[in-house]
């Protein structure tokens, strides 16, 4: 969609709705809305999943600009598939993977320290998925026989990490040192899938660095050892670890929750406010290119036989059932407003997991689009209508979008079947400002930010398959005794002509193609808000350069949560 075909008008100094012509309520909106329920219509694609656009309309595919600078990107990346594919040597030793890299598929700095545990426990802070790890508050029931069973070893870890004789893991509960990532999520799905459904906790150690003291691959079941730091199979069980977290990444934290959740958000708000609704305009933005990318996806990704099925080892219908489990459980008041979610997973304070980069930048950008939110809607809208301004309850188009976006999905029609939204009592309607900026703020949150997180680091976190493999072959460790070497690396690992697909797809994800947030196109923001895209512009740029400074003494710099590095939507 080019924000050329928006149609907007500027606004004059009052807010009187029915005084303008191009009011949400007038004639001409009331039009434009009834074109639009035709032309944005939910269907569902699969049972169980986000809906989604029946056919993709015309203002809303991608410019012939945008569209001959992606088919040229792929061309100039396969070209580099095929060179590396058909002019470099088949993969028998670990320094075979190291041919591919050249001009157009660079070396991912991972592939200098995919070995190291400091690096392994970082992936959980400032990797494609830092939206898991949580305190530990008491030790999971399903590793305790494991725990037991190698106390001793583990002994000798915590007193290694901790660099006290008398450690134990009651005392790093006690002095919130113990975190852990846990995905029961995930249990059940090897027999069909081929991935784990492991637990790995994780200390803070005497450094203040986050380390990886215990991995356990499987929820339950006989050959399920637990796996330490000073074992043979240590690194193979890290691999398996990150194949899980990898394929739940993949799945939820970047499709499913980000472009296919955000997709039936995107048109119910076409079909419920007006293209001069004051909502309406906030948002534009923050959805241009969503429903074309999300449709290009459908056709050549996430469809049988597609790239997905022949890249990820848990295909296509994998994703699916990962989509489907989470997406019963996601909740906009738990999950989708940073602030809570952190609070939710006992990481909120920074003083509790040092290196938690993602949290301390992304709160910054977090607060900043709550305030130019919070600034335009009350401009717009005030509790008790006072000065001319609407009350949110007395709003029609807007308590039909937000019912939309709670009501269940159809095989068509229907809503988003989004849980957790501010609701008043009877649960169907909002009638507060605070409401309301509360499911703008989240929206335009994940379009931007969480996608940008999850989205552009990926090529430097699965570039190198070993670091943060998307695919394993065989089966997980079952002896952490077991000597490990590098065939057996290789022979885990998908096949070079696989890998080299998904380095091609990997390096074109990572790729930014719209304005940056807060970038807004001339006449898209209405002119009462003027003023409220300024300051957010120069809030954006005080963070921008507040991340830049914290970047010089951090001993590993992160970017991705830079408002220099985070598009205004999800378009790539």
């Amino acid at each position: 969609m080019s924000f050329q075909t928006i149609t907007t008008r500027r606004r004059g100094t009052t807010v009187n709705w029915t005084s303008r012509n191009g009011a949400p309520d007038s004639p001409d909106s009331i039009d434009d809305l009834r074109t639009a329920k035709e032309d944005y219509q939910l269907v569902e694609y699969v049972h169980g999943l986000p809906s989604h656009v029946k056919t993709l309309p015309k203002k809303e595919k991608f410019s012939l600009f945008e569209y001959f600078r992606i088919r040229g990107l792929l061309l100039v990346l396969a070209i580099g598939y095929a060179i590396d594919r058909f002019f470099t040597r088949a993969w028998k030793k670990l320094p075979d993977l190291f041919n591919v890299y050249g001009l157009i598929f660079r070396k991912p700095s991972t592939a200098e320290i995919w070995r190291d545990d400091a690096f392994f426990a970082r992936q959980r802070l400032t990797g494609v998925n830092p939206f898991v790890i949580e305190l530990c508050k008491e030790l999971p029931k399903k590793m305790t026989e494991n725990l037991n069973i190698r106390e001793a070893s583990l002994k000798t870890v915590l007193q290694q990490r901790s660099g006290r004789a008398d450690f134990t893991l009651e005392t790093a509960i006690q002095e919130n040192r113990l975190f852990i990532v846990n995905y029961t999520i995930l249990d059940g799905m090897f027999s069909q899938f081929g991935v784990c459904a492991p637990i790995a906790l994780f200390l803070v150690d005497a450094n203040k660095e986050l380390m990886p003291i215990a991995i356990q691959l499987h929820q339950s079941g006989e050959s399920n050892p637990l796996f330490l730091p000073n074992d043979p199979s240590w690194l193979m069980a890290k691999l398996w670890f990150n194949h899980a977290d990898s394929s739940f990444q993949e799945s939820f934290s970047h499709l499913g929750v980000t472009h296919l959740l955000m997709e039936s958000v995107d048109v119910v708000t076409h079909q419920n406010l007006a293209p001069s609704h004051p909502v309406f305009e906030i948002l534009a933005p923050h959805f241009h290119y969503l429903l074309a990318i999300n449709t290009e996806a459908r056709s050549l990704l996430i469809n049988k036989n597609g790239i997905v099925d022949k890249t990820l080892s848990i295909g296509r219908d994998g994703m699916i059932e990962i989509i489907r489990r989470r997406l019963v459980e996601w909740r906009m008041d738990t999950d989708g407003i940073l602030p809570t979610d952190l609070k939710k997973r006992g990481v909120i304070d920074d003083g509790i997991l040092p290196g938690y980069y993602y949290r301390d930048d992304a709160l910054l950008v977090y607060e900043a689009i709550h305030k130019y939110v919070k600034t335009c809607v009350e401009i717009h809208y005030d509790d008790y209508g006072n000065n001319g301004r609407h009350r949110v309850s007395d709003d029609t188009q807007l308590q039909n979008w937000v019912l939309a976006i709670i009501s269940k999905r159809e095989p068509v029609g229907g809503g988003c079947e989004i849980q957790g939204l501010p609701m008043d009592d009877n649960g169907e309607t909002i009638s507060t400002c605070g409401q309301l900026i509360e499911i703008v703020t989240c929206i335009i949150y994940i379009c931007s930010v969480r996608h940008a997180v999850t989205n552009f680091p990926q090529y430097d976190q699965y570039g190198f398959q070993p670091a943060y493999p998307v695919g394993m072959r065989g089966t997980p460790p079952q002896d952490p005794k077991a000597e490990l070497t590098a065939t057996a690396i290789i022979n885990a690992i998908p096949p070079k002509v696989t890998c080299l697909l998904e380095m091609l797809i990997m390096k074109f994800l990572s790729t930014r193609n719209t304005k940056l947030l807060g970038n807004f196109d001339k006449d898209i923001i209405p002119f009462p808000c003027d003023a409220a895209v300024t300051q957010f512009q120069k809030d954006l740029h005080e963070i921008a350069e507040k991340i830049e400074e914290r970047n010089k003494i951090r001993k590993y710099p992160y970017q991705w949560a830079s408002p220099d590095y985070i598009p205004n939507s999800i378009s790539i």
